[in-house]
Order: structure tokens, then C-alpha cells, then sequence
């Protein structure tokens, strides 16, 4: 009896915050114990902690639009990748052993997909390719949901990115998430999202399959 992870990903407007706190208070109500995360198990804090304090650099994370931290240094990128990664490596072993009943269920709200195929949200400018080559060293986790929406749906919910950029993110999610499924005996799920209903009817179906 071990615990069991959930993540949700999707551009912004997607859908996923909304998602997220419906599932949250399904599960709470059945009497599981849910633990959500932001992108990464957060055992190390964000990296604007050291300059700026914990409390103000929360703060400003929260305000900040996605994909503008202008970086372009493969050598910074690779060490913020580097500060990023050892925390999905400490991060999956602390709450593997901290969360342990089968009544523990943990959501991420993204997770390491996004570096794969929106680096520079993380301010990184490195391959795809190498980013992906180091999934395989990550905690894989039991349910996988990508939600996707028609492009003028979602620049209509949250129109922090332009329609083609939505485009191009949706479809490298799409074939990653597909090819993932694929290979691997964790689920990798796409959701269209377009009707609340329909949609957190068919994530709590997919739940309670590896309950």
C-alpha cells in the first residue's frame, strides 16, 4: 500500500487550478489525505529565495508572467536545470518516505514535463532533448493528465501567451504525453477541456482505477 502521485499539465488556461481544487475536495470528501505541489516536490525553494528572501521572492513569483526571465546563458540554464533537478530527486525520496498510507495522495500542479517542452517558463535555455534524457531519473507518477482546450478558449480564459505559441506548446504536449503512454506503465492521460463536468467526471474515473 504506497501513496499515489498526480500531476496536471497544460498551458496557462488550460484549466488546471480549476480542476486541481475540484478533485481536491472529491477526494478530501472519501476521506483521502491530498498534499499539492507547485511544479517540483519543493524540498529546496525557488532559486530567487537567496536574493531576495523567502517571503518576497513567493511574492514576486506570483505577480511574474510566465516566459519573460530573459535568460540566454546555457551555462546559468544549466545550473538552475541542475538546482531544479536535485530537487525532483531529494523532493521524490522525502515524500516517499514521508507520505506512505494509501490514503495519501499527492497532485502537482505541472511538473517536470514542463521543462521539456516549455523550458524557457523555467528561464532555461537548453535542448529538449537533453532535458527529456533525464525523465528517466525522475519519480514517474502514477497518473499523468494533460489538459488541452481549443487555442481561442484558452487565450479567452488567460491570454498571458499568443495564440500561436498556444498552438505549438499544445501539440509538443500532445505527441510527448501520447509517445509517454506508449512506453511506459504509468498513465499518461489527454483531456479536452472544454466542459468541467465531463472532464472531472472522467479524471476521477481514471482515479480510481489505481486507487
Amino acid at each position: 500500500m504506497k501513496i499515489k502521485i498526480i500531476t496536471f499539465s497544460g498551458v496557462d488556461g488550460a484549466g488546471k487550478s480549476t480542476l486541481i481544487e475540484y478533485v481536491d475536495k472529491e477526494l478530501k470528501s472519501n476521506g483521502f489525505n491530498v498534499i499539492k505541489k507547485r511544479s517540483r516536490p519543493e524540498i529546496l525553494p525557488i532559486l530567487s529565495t537567496f536574493k531576495y528572501g523567502k517571503k518576497s521572492a513567493e511574492s514576486r513569483a506570483t505577480i511574474a508572467l510566465p516566459r519573460l526571465g530573459g535568460n540566454t546563458s546555457r551555462f546559468t540554464s544549466f545550473l538552475r536545470f541542475s538546482y531544479y533537478f536535485l530537487d525532483y530527486v531529494l523532493g521524490q525520496i522525502f515524500i516517499r518516505i514521508k507520505y506512505r498510507s494509501h490514503k495519501d495522495i499527492v497532485i502537482y500542479d505541472r511538473y517536470y514535463f514542463d521543462y521539456i517542452i516549455d523550458p524557457i517558463r523555467a528561464n532555461i535555455v537548453l535542448s529538449k532533448n537533453f532535458i527529456k534524457f533525464f525523465y528517466r531519473f525522475i519519480d514517474k507518477p502514477d497518473l499523468n493528465i494533460f489538459l488541452s482546450a481549443p487555442t481561442s478558449e484558452i487565450f479567452k480564459r488567460k491570454n498571458e501567451l499568443d495564440k500561436n505559441t498556444i498552438n505549438i506548446l499544445t501539440e509538443n504536449y500532445k505527441k510527448l504525453f501520447t509517445n509517454l503512454d506508449k512506453r511506459r506503465k504509468e498513465k499518461y492521460l489527454i483531456i479536452e477541456n472544454i466542459s468541467l463536468e465531463k472532464s472531472s467526471s472522467a479524471i476521477i474515473e481514471q482515479i480510481n482505477k489505481i486507487l
